[in-house]
């Protein structure tokens, strides 16, 4: 298990109400599951100050743009290090 650092962009950011989570997991892929627990947390907070408050999606891997230690990496089931940072960003097109 490795301490990490879990950092947030774009939608994803706007949609969970997170933008920075220190996590303790094994592999990249174990991430989205703390998350989606933490994302679960806030916004029971959140809906207490806000009724209408509709709950964000499910965050998953499929769904990312992941970066570790400012490097793009695909693979799932990459074992993770201790002090690393994870950026997650949101796949986005423009014009």
């Amino acid at each position: 298990m490795a301490d990490v650092t879990i950092k947030l962009f774009g939608v994803l950011r706007v949609d969970t109400h997170l933008a920075c989570e220190q996590v303790n997991a094994e592999r990249l892929g174990d991430i989205f599951a703390l998350l989606n627990k933490r994302v679960d947390e806030v916004y029971a907070e959140n809906k207490k100050l806000h009724p209408s408050l509709e709950h964000p999606p499910a965050l998953s891997f499929k769904d990312a743009i992941v970066y570790i230690n400012g490097e793009r990496c695909s693979k799932k089931n990459r074992k993770l290090n201790d002090g690393e940072e994870i950026w997650l960003l949101s796949p986005a097109s423009g014009g």
